[in-house]
């Protein structure tokens, strides 16, 4: 089903026909039927005959013209209102998409635990797999370089977890670049002692906050892919249509005092389309709502000159 296009999805065709746009491409296939009978029968009375008794050939056209103009969309874009970025929902393998690809991880940047990561299908496990050819260590290497260079300091070191003791912060971005691809890992869960993830939306807030931030100081200005994060083996308590709009709106958020890339493209992956009943046509207009009637706060610092402007422009009332 995952190498699948979105077309032979059942629940996409279910969300995607609509009856009232049937009926108006046949109303609309009879229409072209009757003005080609009025026009035919001024010039050729055979060919008017032909026509007519082959009506049925417009009912067929019709039928096709309203399913094809039904068929489901595998995207969803739309530019964001007073900036030059797009925000796209794109249903696909998140590793075909060109652009830099954000993997969540866990606080303690484990990539091993016993090899459950390198098992696990998930982006960090493809990731891992695809990449770096299941060497754990090499990725670890990488990663403490990066963590170097950044200068991250670790919270605390925890005894009593499998896998690594140093603790990072939720939030935390390491860049990687492997295979002439950029990638950027970010800390999403905190694992247990029994070496299971687990996230929050407190987490997931806090998460994106810090990346957009991040890629907005220090990114590559590149576009930017981003899968429907938290809700796989890092236990996020919500369902991805939830997911989604959390996404959307911090990154337009962000967008107020700087834009971290010129293209965010959301990834659902085509299973879990199906398997977890996600509406795409309330995310699409979610999607379109959220870019068109965008709202910016204002910079504090542009905020206090604005208020200063205004003083200054207030008449001065005289008894």
């Amino acid at each position: 089903m995952s190498n699948l296009p979105s077309l032979l999805l059942p629940i996409q065709w279910r969300q995607n026909l609509s009856f009232t746009k049937l009926a108006q491409h046949l109303l609309s296939s009879f229409g072209a039927l009757w003005l080609l009978v009025e026009m035919l029968s001024f010039f050729s009375q055979p060919a008017e005959d032909w026509l007519t008794s082959h009506w049925w050939l417009f009912l067929v056209l019709g039928i096709v013209s309203a399913v094809y103009s039904s068929r489901p969309r595998n995207s969803f874009s739309y530019k964001l209102e007073g900036r030059d970025v797009v925000i796209e929902i794109l249903i696909t393998d998140a590793f075909r998409v060109p652009g830099a690809l954000i993997v969540p991880v866990n606080t303690t940047f484990d990539t091993d635990l016993g090899g459950r990561i390198l098992k696990a299908p998930s982006i960090q496990g493809r990731f891992l797999r695809d990449y770096y050819d299941s060497n754990f260590e090499h990725l670890d290497l990488d990663i403490e370089k990066q963590i170097e260079i950044e200068n991250y300091s670790h919270l605390k070191i925890i005894d009593d977890k499998p896998g690594k003791r140093k603790q990072f912060e939720i939030g935390t971005v390491v860049r990687l670049e492997k295979q002439d691809r950029l990638f950027y890992l970010l800390a999403l869960t905190h694992i247990n002692q029994e070496g299971r993830a687990s996230c929050t939306k407190e987490y997931l807030d806090d998460a994106l906050a810090k990346l957009w931030y991040h890629l907005g100081e220090k990114g590559d200005k590149c576009d930017i892919i981003i899968p429907v994060i938290g809700t796989g083996h890092a236990r996020l308590p919500i369902v991805r249509e939830e997911v989604i709009p959390r996404i959307i709106r911090s990154f337009i958020a962000s967008c107020s005092s700087r834009t971290p890339c010129d293209k965010l493209t959301i990834v659902v992956y085509p299973d879990d389309v199906a398997r977890y009943k996600i509406n795409l046509r309330d995310l699409d207009k979610f999607l379109e709502y959220s870019c068109r009637y965008a709202q910016f706060a204002i910079p504090e610092q542009e905020q206090t000159r604005k208020t200063s402007d205004d003083s200054e422009a207030l008449p001065v009332l005289r008894n």
